[in-house]
């Protein structure tokens, strides 16, 4: 077929200006079905783009749907019957007005419209290539060496985590994770934050293991009062779940403190530690931790995105040795492909880079959450906002949610005194669309303010 002939602009990546402009072809009916596409190199010398450029474009349309191929022929395009056509001598139907969808706040929602997705499937693309045969049989039982070693080298330098690779276990999720050290410390009566985490609750009460609440102030976990059968407990320091405290120095020195006394250990949660806005990123726990007693945890959920179910624990040396004995360990349920991608998404530098972005997204974000909360200043206060994804709006009255809207309570989280706690309303703002924040915001609040005086 004839050469494409396109006009390229500075505005966006020019992979994307490629699809667009070859997707608009076959929807126009410009290129019709079983139309020939230009071979990537001729394409390539015809445009003056590179040939990764024509690949990803082409590759975005396969896809898609929009194009096919024949090994050792080409690419050509599909039926665009199923794509944008009309029966005959008929009026096209009209399709159904689309709703519009009602703002959420929830605190898992987050923003993805940035993320380098063609960098996925580049490495997805050299995962299935044939000298990665490897990665179908069954790799080591604590992830991918590689993997593993990107994790300790960012984790040192993001965090002050220091580890060796041995000491790292690759897992789908906290809670998979989790449950491998109750099954290493089988014996112990646990402490969890409360209000704090629900499934980690989940999984103690699944693997039968003794726990207490242990109540959360303004300076985070309150160590003083640990009972003293205690013999671990988990806490989220960085940005406590879901009150948004951040762990004082004086409480992080007396916690490990408290770990010291006895054979206790402190299981670190450090789920988006990534995103602080204020201050200076604060060393990990484990990193302060001179006589191996933090476990420390996360999970690429936030950092990536969520349904990457990836996690990774680092075990101190004494609890690796009974890693090591244990007979019954949790699968790994992680893909060794997926370890792949992941593994030159870190080596190539952009997974530090696509944190930065998202940084600068989500501060944009709370910046405009924080100017929309301004004229209800004398209903409210603000807690929680110095890092993560969501922040606390503390009202001067109890509350009652809103059925239309998908918030959440403090005291959805408490397991004790969720009375304290019925003032105290959630914000996830992550997910939220940055030309509807203001908008979204004021109208909660209206409702909000509405409830307190009916």
């Amino acid at each position: 077929m004839e050469m494409l002939t396109y006009k390229f602009t500075e505005d966006t990546f020019l992979y994307q200006q490629l699809y667009q402009f070859i997707k608009q072809d076959i929807l126009s009916g410009k290129l019709i079905q079983n139309d020939k596409l230009p071979s990537k190199r001729k394409l390539s010398q015809h445009l003056n783009l590179s040939g990764t450029t024509i690949e990803i474009a082409y590759q975005q349309l396969l896809d898609e749907g929009f194009i096919y191929s024949k090994p050792k022929v080409g690419y050509f395009v599909e039926m665009i019957e199923t794509l944008n056509s009309a029966p005959e001598n008929k009026i096209a139907e009209q399709p159904p007005e689309k709703k519009m969808a009602r703002p959420s706040f929830k605190i898992e929602d987050s923003h993805h419209s940035d993320f380098p997705h063609h960098l996925f499937r580049k490495y997805a693309k050299e995962a299935f290539e044939v000298e990665m045969n490897e990665l179908l049989d069954r790799g080591h039982p604590q992830g991918e060496y590689a993997l593993r070693e990107q994790i300790r080298r960012y984790l040192y330098h993001s965090r002050g985590v220091n580890c060796q690779n041995e000491q790292i276990i690759i897992g789908s999720s906290t809670e998979q994770l989790f449950t491998l050290v109750t099954r290493l410390l089988p014996e112990a009566t646990y402490q969890v934050e409360d209000p704090g985490y629900p499934l980690i609750r989940k999984v103690l009460k699944y693997e039968n293991r003794p726990f207490l609440p242990v109540k959360v102030d303004a300076e985070g976990i309150v160590v003083e009062a640990l009972h003293p059968i205690t013999d671990v407990v988990h806490v989220t320091p960085s940005h406590q779940f879901p009150t948004g405290a951040v762990l004082s120095a004086r409480r992080r020195t007396e916690l490990l403190k408290w770990a010291m006394t006895q054979d206790r250990y402190i299981i670190e949660d450090d789920y988006d530690s990534e995103f602080r806005y204020r201050g200076q990123p604060l060393k990990a726990l484990q990193g302060l931790d001179t006589h191996q007693k933090v476990i420390y945890m996360s999970t690429f959920s936030k950092s990536i995105y969520p349904s990457i179910r990836v996690a990774y624990l680092v075990l101190p040396e004494p609890l690796l040795r009974r890693y090591h004995e244990l007979r019954h360990k949790p699968n790994i349920t992680v893909p060794r492909h997926i370890q792949y991608i992941i593994t030159r998404f870190m080596q190539s530098g952009e997974f530090e880079r696509n944190i930065n972005r998202t940084r600068k997204v989500y501060k944009k974000k709370l910046d405009a959450v924080l100017a929309a909360l301004k004229p209800f200043q004398e209903d409210i206060t603000i807690s929680g906002e110095q890092a993560g994804m969501h922040c606390v709006i503390n009202f001067h009255y109890p509350l009652i949610k809103p059925d239309d809207i998908e918030v959440s309570l403090i005291s959805d989280y408490a397991e004790q005194n969720q009375q304290i706690y019925e003032h105290q309303l959630i914000l996830g703002y992550g997910g939220l669309e940055d030309s509807s924040i203001r908008t979204d915001i004021k109208n909660l609040m209206h409702k909000l303010i509405q409830k307190k005086e009916t």
